[in-house]
């Protein structure tokens, strides 16, 4: 499904602004996204700006490829979220855009996380938004309204943007080039793409994942090795309760495969999937391990021991 598409059925208010903007050539200099997982839908404001091929962006022409890389001439990208947006990105925002166009269309500047901006960078940007250069776009996303100054507000078409979309973070998601198993997981546990990125560059994600295969084998078929692997590798290298929840919370979705499998539906680890066709297990059984591991996820978030939890549950699951 194109981006497009899927746009006018999870955010048909920004959908409909956007196209009837777009269509009348009334177009505002500034645009502020507010809400969570605005990132792709703030690209696509910006593909939609200098489109060779559609009124909103196709998300196929070379135009769009390149905002979505980054390497379009007349677009400057800033994430708030990264590294506090300062004065000096202001002012080299100004000193790019008071140059000729690279490339002879819009141009266009994309700062995600607004509200994370420093005072003298908010003050900075308020000036460019008083007095808008002709061809010159502002795209804003923000999380925080309140954050952001009244005057600049005052100045941008502000969207709401509707509670986040599984739909719309799993397309953010295979932007990024990561594997299937990853996407599904990310987004069934996170509603925002900014929670995920930090999971996504770290090397942690891939060794929880393998634990949760290994605990998965040794829980059918290596019983008497469980508690000794999961003592020398996973509790070994994770020692803080967020990445035990967390793993918890991944292999609840690894045993839930267990019912997916059965029935022929979508698994959320579809690189497990042999090792789940080898697995015979009763649902009714499959239903109380899952229950196990949730209440030790939620008793982990009561202060408890992790050690003294993580062997209680395996030696009852």
């Amino acid at each position: 499904m194109r981006y497009k598409d899927l746009l006018k059925q999870e955010q048909p208010i920004l959908y409909q602004i956007l196209l009837q903007s777009f269509k009348n050539q009334k177009i505002p200099h500034a645009f502020l996204l507010v809400g969570k997982n605005a990132r792709q839908s703030a690209h696509f404001i910006a593909k939609s700006l200098i489109c060779e091929n559609d009124i909103l962006a196709c998300d196929q022409c070379n135009e769009c490829r390149r905002i979505d890389e980054h390497n379009y001439g007349d677009f400057i990208y800033l994430n708030g979220h990264d590294e506090t947006i300062k004065k000096n990105n202001i002012e080299y925002i100004q000193e790019q855009f008071s140059k000729s166009s690279l490339e002879g269309k819009a141009k266009i500047y994309l700062m995600e996380n607004i509200e994370n901006s420093t005072v003298e960078a908010m003050n900075s940007l308020l000036k460019m938004l008083e007095e808008p250069t002709e061809g010159v776009f502002a795209i804003f996303t923000c999380q925080n309204l309140n954050r952001v100054l009244p005057t600049i507000q005052s100045r941008c078409q502000i969207i709401q943007l509707l509670p986040g979309s599984q739909k719309l973070l799993r397309e953010e998601l295979k932007k990024a080039d990561i594997a299937e198993d990853d996407v599904n997981v990310l987004s069934e546990l996170f509603t925002d793409y900014d929670e995920c990125k930090s999971y996504i560059d770290s090397e942690d994600f891939d060794k929880l994942k393998n634990e949760v295969y290994h605990f998965v084998d040794d829980l059918y078929f290596h019983r008497e090795n469980l508690i000794i692997d999961v003592q020398t590798h996973l509790l070994k290298d994770f020692k803080d309760k967020d990445s035990i929840q967390f793993f918890l919370n991944m292999l609840v979705l690894a045993l839930r495969d267990l019912f997916h499998v059965k029935h022929f539906m979508n698994l959320t680890y579809p690189s497990f999937k042999s090792l789940y066709e080898r697995i015979d297990d009763q649902e009714e059984n499959i239903i109380n391990k899952i229950n196990l591991i949730l209440e030790t996820e939620y008793l982990l978030s009561t202060n408890a021991n992790v050690m003294l939890l993580m062997d209680s549950m395996m030696y009852r699951i």
